[in-house]
């Protein structure tokens, strides 16, 4: 008879499944808590990476709502570049609702391709823009906030500059995605006085905060890749300069920038760049730290739990063992069964906590947006099934190891 370590292993695992369940239990339990604690700290991270080349050094966040001021601005010989968010409002002109007086106002907030490659926000429908050129077939692809009353696929006229009919200008969008209800997007109409640190510039977006009473209606947040519109204004900006400037410099920059365009640039101190990048950067060291024991906490807990398991397990098996070990199979393929018969509990562990995620994401007991799989979130689930697995081969090496067969084949009373 030919002992093979993935039957046998699975015939133990099914033999022993009610001891097994204590393992998927803990397991389970040790997933879900790794998962949390690396998300966590992703999820700050995820507000400041996107950004953080534009934090760098020395400058200044403010509010542009000038084209040619930014292009003053920029042409300063101690600025070395601006980036700024283009935004834009029109109105929904679909069946001529223009002429109606039944239009619906939109905001539209364009990004640059980094951005819209570094920043996902949590959709309800469709597709984030990475996946989608600026425009298709005659029409600017935007994912919309979220609304009941268009979808995911509808194409709609919007008309710009409808006071001046020689400064209007007509466009059509087609729908590729949708916000989640309350989804965090970079946001380019906040007050720059309430910027802290990264995470302060992306604004939760609610479709309730946008009712319009004048038309009984929701105003209506697109955006979109790249500036598609060569309309509207920068607004939300990040002024970086030039690097190798004294402290006594920068500040008669700041100062210089505040009386030449005051008019047209929010320039307060608390807005300098390098504040909020150590706000941010000691916001996400903070979280590390914090999660830093409970992550130790969980290796270590796992490695005690999987070495008393196998010791009982091996122990409630050495007869099995005897058999196999009777059989032909030799003491390292006894230990590879046991190896398996963990493995198997950690794949239905994996299923498990996958489950336990869903539904507390559906119950609302955590937020899908701060709970994510990701690629480190996986190879740290990954890394625990390992050491899962080969703790599990230490007790049954050691008991296996010590044993005769015809002590393994003994009835234990």
């Amino acid at each position: 008879m030919k002992i093979t370590a993935p039957k046998y292993g699975f015939k133990e695992f099914e033999r022993n499944i009610f001891f097994n369940l204590f393992i998927i239990i803990q397991i389970t339990a040790v997933l879900i808590l790794m998962v949390y604690s690396m998300s966590s700290v992703a999820y700050i991270s995820k507000f400041y990476n996107p950004i953080k080349e534009y934090l760098e050094g020395n400058g200044l966040c403010t509010k542009i709502t000038n084209y040619g001021i930014s292009n003053e601005v920029e042409a300063l010989d101690y600025v070395d570049s601006i980036y700024s968010i283009h935004t834009c409002s029109g109105n929904i002109n679909d069946n001529d609702a223009y002429a109606k007086e039944l239009f619906t106002d939109i905001y539209v907030n364009s990004y640059d391709d980094k951005f819209i490659n570094d920043y996902k926000p949590l959709l309800e429908k469709g597709e984030w823009l990475d996946k989608y050129e600026a425009e298709s077939d005659g029409c600017v692809n935007v994912v919309i906030g979220y609304s009941e009353e268009y979808d995911v696929g509808d194409v709609c006229e919007v008309i710009f500059g409808r006071e001046d009919p020689s400064y209007s200008q007509k466009l059509k969008f087609r729908i590729v995605g949708m916000l989640s209800d309350g989804a965090k997007i970079f946001n380019a109409y906040g007050s720059t006085d309430e910027v802290t640190d990264a995470e302060s510039l992306y604004q939760n977006y609610y479709m309730r905060d946008h009712y319009n009473s004048s038309n009984e209606n929701y105003d209506l947040f697109f955006i979109t890749k790249d500036n598609v519109l060569n309309l509207g204004y920068p607004a939300m900006s990040f002024i970086k300069f030039k690097d190798g400037y004294s402290e006594k410099e920068l500040e008669k920059f700041y100062v210089d920038l505040g009386e030449q365009f005051e008019d047209y640039i929010e320039v307060f101190s608390n807005l300098k760049t390098e504040y909020i990048r150590e706000a941010s950067v000691k916001s996400i060291n903070e979280q590390k730290m914090m999660m830093m024991p409970l992550i130790v906490g969980i290796v270590i807990l796992i490695i005690v739990s999987i070495f008393s398991m196998s010791a009982i397990s091996s122990n409630k098996q050495l007869k099995n063992y005897g058999i196999y070990t009777v059989s032909g199979a030799t003491r390292k393929r006894c230990i590879f069964i046991q190896m398996w018969n963990v493995f198997y509990s950690c794949v239905l562990s994996v299923v498990l906590a996958y489950v336990v995620f869903k539904l507390m994401t559906v119950g609302g007991i955590i937020s899908a947006s701060i709970v994510s799989i990701g690629r480190n979130e996986l190879l740290a689930c990954g890394a625990i099934i390992v050491i899962a697995i080969i703790a599990s081969a230490v007790m049954p090496a050691i008991i296996i190891g010590r044993a005769q067969a015809k002590e393994m084949l003994k009835e234990e009373e």
